[in-house]
Formats: C-alpha cells, structure tokens, sequence
C-alpha cells in the first residue's frame, strides 16, 4: 500500500516528465544568491546588507532550467534537486549577438527569443524538483537542436 509521501513523489515525477532542458516559467519571479553584507557588490546585496542579511533576492523576469534533460526526469526520491538560471531582458541588438554565440554569458532560448528574454548563465540557483512541478512550463527549445 502506498503511504501519502509515495504519493506526492509520483505526482512530482509525472509532471517533470514533460520538463527539458531550456524549459522556462515565465512572470514575477525571485533569484536568491548569498552575498557577504559587509562587502555587497550588487543592488540587490546593498539591499540585503541594509537589512543586515547575507542572502539577496533578485526579482527577474523568469527563470529557465539548465539540468540535463536526463537528470530532470530521474526521481526526486533519487535526485531532489533542478539549477535554473535567472532570465535577462536585452535589446535586440544584444539578442542577435548572444544568438551569434558572441556573448557566452548568456544563453538564446528559441521558444522566449520573442520576448527578448536570454538566460543568464553567470547566476546559477538551486531549487528542489516540488518548486519546479508547480511551476507553469514554457518550452524553451523547439527540438533537440
């Protein structure tokens, strides 16, 4: 008999199984990044340090998924935890040079190019798979490719 805990993972799996790669969430979203408030090197930890902790919070556009594919679908019994990276809005100029590749910091996402909406891959966040399956999915990447 399966106990209420069994439960929620199986729910948690089934709907990581339609997340890839390059999947985004899309709206009002809150990167987290821990920062030294005594020395705070961004906006974001010059407010942190103004409240007096060492934990910054960024509000980004969204965020996008760069877990392999492979380690997504695993269970989270085995595997809890997705990295996701904040989403950056840039002009169309930056846009075309981040699709050319000239830009390695951020990445082009296909599926939210039109928003003018790149990943910025200097940040990176953990969050744990439950985060993820409530999360409403905008593919990021049309195919493969």
């Amino acid at each position: 008999m399966e106990n209420e805990d069994d439960t929620w993972i199986e729910e948690v799996d089934a709907a990581l199984k339609q997340w890839c790669q390059g999947d985004c969430v899309l709206g009002e979203h809150f990167f987290v990044q821990r920062c030294n408030p005594h020395q705070p090197l961004t906006q974001a930890s010059e407010e942190a340090a103004r409240e007096g902790i060492d934990l910054a919070e960024d509000e980004v556009p969204g965020l996008v998924v760069i877990t392999q594919t492979c380690d997504i679908v695993r269970s989270c019994k085995q595997r809890p935890f997705i990295e996701v990276a904040p989403l950056f809005q840039v002009e169309i100029q930056l846009l075309s040079e981040i699709q050319k590749s000239r830009r390695p910091q951020y990445a082009y996402i296909p599926g939210i190019a039109e928003l003018n909406l790149v990943a910025d891959l200097d940040r990176v966040m953990t969050v744990e798979k439950a985060v993820v399956a409530a999360w409403e999915r905008t593919s990021g990447c049309r195919n493969d490719e």
